[in-house]
């Protein structure tokens, strides 16, 4: 993730003999970032060798002490600070305004497939969802998408379902379904417009001459074997 996309963490630095570490305290968590060095002989740099992270809640500590909600290693400060970023953003109220120093990653999610996918530009929208199902078998969902945590919801008329992505295939917006499959059906001379087609009409035409000069207007017509074969019959209201 470039760092243009998310506002800086004020880390707080501390080196010592053998352990660097990146604080980041506010008044609902504490985050640390913990480089282990490793002595190389004949090598005059600093070698870390991997950074543990961690993300501790403060608002029901445990026993006085921050309450361990997320912990993991990474072979870079960048890769720490990049999970450190997501999960803040999704275990916290979006409210309490953590989600400037995720950017994007608070709406990126790892799929079934392993993929990672930003629904950002997808909330909102009515998708489909292809969740995998215990058996095997998927099971498309239907519905306008959010974002609450780690979880995605899909409402529609009857009700709010709660999605797991890491069980999700698949991610579609179904108004770019229907697009791609009006492209797919439509004629290459389609106009964009209702039943009208850019050419003049020809022997077996259903249609009749446009408006404009050089078009070939259907509205009302029955369904022309050169212009509209395979079209979903809804696209010929």
């Amino acid at each position: 993730m470039s760092a243009g996309l998310a506002e800086p963490i004020p880390w707080v630095y501390t080196d010592t003999p053998g352990m660097l570490l990146w604080s980041w305290v506010t008044d609902h968590f504490s985050v640390r970032i913990r480089g282990a060095e490793v002595d190389e002989p004949g090598i005059d740099r600093r070698l870390v060798r991997s950074y543990a992270w961690e993300v501790g809640d403060l608002m029901r500590p445990h026993q006085g002490m921050p309450r361990l909600l997320v912990e993991g290693t990474s072979p870079s400060f960048d890769e720490a600070e990049m999970h450190v970023r997501e999960h803040v953003a999704k275990l916290y109220d979006p409210r309490l305004g953590y989600r400037r120093f995720a950017g994007p990653l608070a709406f990126t999610f790892t799929l079934s497939t392993g993929e990672r996918v930003d629904v950002g530009e997808f909330i909102g929208t009515s998708c489909a969802v292809s969740v995998l199902l215990p058996d095997g078998s998927e099971r498309t969902i239907t519905g306008d998408l959010d974002v609450a945590g780690y979880l995605w919801t899909l409402m529609n008329a009857d009700e709010i379902i709660e999605i797991r992505p890491e069980h999700v295939t698949r991610i579609t917006n179904r108004s770019e379904v229907v697009e791609r499959a009006v492209e797919i059906t439509r004629n290459a001379s389609y106009s964009g417009f209702g039943r009208m087609y850019d050419e003049d009409p020809r022997p077996g035409c259903t249609g009749r001459p446009g408006f404009a000069t050089g078009t070939v207007d259907h509205a009302g017509a029955p369904r022309c074997p050169i212009h509209e074969t395979g079209l979903p019959d809804h696209l010929l209201a």
